[in-house]
């Protein structure tokens, strides 16, 4: 029967596993990359669940480690570095990672009462959570420096490094192609799929900033009817109060926009009878 230390052993080697993932996917996702057979807003949705598996694996790992009848391990060294006398430095790599964690799920559950800038700051740290939760994983389980379980490590090493190193350069590259654009865009690809009716209109209205905006192309995707498309991928909205039948799925793109740059604004009262 599997005792507390080795759930904390399985638990803190998912973690691992899904951090890794969601690091992926996150870069993925940044560079508008479409994971195959998946729509854009498939692959967002899947960094989210990825990242609250992660969240929750971690929660167990650090529950099982710290309620094990031969744990040496405190509350406070669970966030506090250096304050447990037993694997003092790797379990300080583990604390570190942790209030990583913890302030990038914070701010993101805060993430529409804060500036973009802000909160995709604080993003940033799970560049830096990554190798602390992995140099942590090496450093306490014993079982992670050979076998298969270092295979799996390697491989999830490699992966993230690679997506970094893609990024950058991806990053180095950008600007130049940006100086070759043609200039704003205009053009539109396709017209919304459907406009709906007067009947049933809200006082809400869908509105978009075009300085926060960077064309990720997700809203269309979500919301067909109402969002359509320039030839540079940027948002064109259908000049309409929102259809009652489309508020939750419109606050879903709201919600779900990378830049948040979609809002939601009441306007005065909509005539139903037109």
């Amino acid at each position: 029967m599997p005792t507390l230390g080795t759930v904390s052993a399985a638990t803190g080697v998912i973690c691992l596993v899904l951090l890794s993932a969601v690091v992926v996917l996150g870069i993925l996702l940044q560079r508008r990359v479409r994971l195959p057979g998946l729509p854009r807003f498939a692959g967002l949705s899947l960094h989210r669940y990825a990242s609250l598996l992660a969240v929750g694996f971690l929660a167990l790992h650090i529950i099982t480690a710290v309620a094990g009848p031969y744990a040496r391990i405190g509350l406070t060294a669970i966030v506090v570095p250096f304050a447990s006398a037993y694997a003092r430095s790797w379990l300080a790599l583990g604390a570190v990672a942790t209030d990583l964690i913890v302030a990038i799920v914070a701010t993101s559950l805060l993430r529409r009462h804060l500036s973009y800038r802000a909160w995709r700051a604080v993003h940033w740290l799970a560049y830096a959570c990554w190798p602390f939760a992995l140099a942590h994983s090496i450093g306490t389980g014993g079982g992670m420096r050979s076998g298969r379980l270092l295979d799996l490590a390697v491989v999830c090493a490699v992966a993230v490094t690679a997506a970094a190193g893609w990024r950058v350069a991806a990053a180095f590259l950008d600007p130049l192609a940006v100086a070759r654009q043609p200039g704003k865009p205009t053009g539109m690809v396709r017209p919304p799929l459907a406009r709906a009716g007067r009947t049933g209109l809200t006082t809400t209205r869908l509105s978009v900033d075009p300085i926060a905006c960077t064309g990720h192309g997700l809203c269309a995707e979500l919301l067909p009817e109402l969002v359509a498309l320039d030839r540079w991928g940027y948002p064109l909205l259908a000049d309409q109060h929102v259809p009652a039948s489309l508020v939750r799925r419109t606050r879903r793109a709201v919600t779900d926009c990378p830049a948040l740059a979609l809002k939601l604004t009441r306007e005065g009262s909509v005539n139903r009878r037109d």
